[in-house]
């Protein structure tokens, strides 16, 4: 079970990567992850996961922030991309490791 359900993760992570909204969505979803104690080897991993999610919140706040505070343009792929979406991809590949 737990292999499907990483698999799923990973998916649900990647793709979430493409815009700005996809990315809260995902980050919302995996603020709960931790609860699910078979995703982890232990608990130093856990640990790592919920201190990577906090990294990637902080990315999602500054993105949906700026994103909100110029009207939520539906064009605003560039920017996500030139601004955001490199970190956040760093970091939800750390992310990722975490789960077993």
């Amino acid at each position: 079970m737990a292999i499907n359900k990483k698999n799923d993760i990973r998916e649900y992570a990647l793709s979430s990567l493409n815009d700005v909204v996809s990315f809260a969505r995902f980050v919302n979803y995996a603020e709960d992850l931790p609860q699910l104690n078979d995703l982890f080897e232990d608990e130093h991993d856990k640990d790592n996961y919920q201190q990577i999610w906090f990294e990637l919140e902080i990315i999602n706040a500054l993105a949906l922030s700026e994103w909100e505070n110029e009207g939520c343009p539906a064009d605003w792929q560039t920017h996500w991309e030139s601004e955001y979406k490199h970190d956040a991809s760093e970091l939800m590949d750390e992310l990722l490791k975490t789960l077993k």
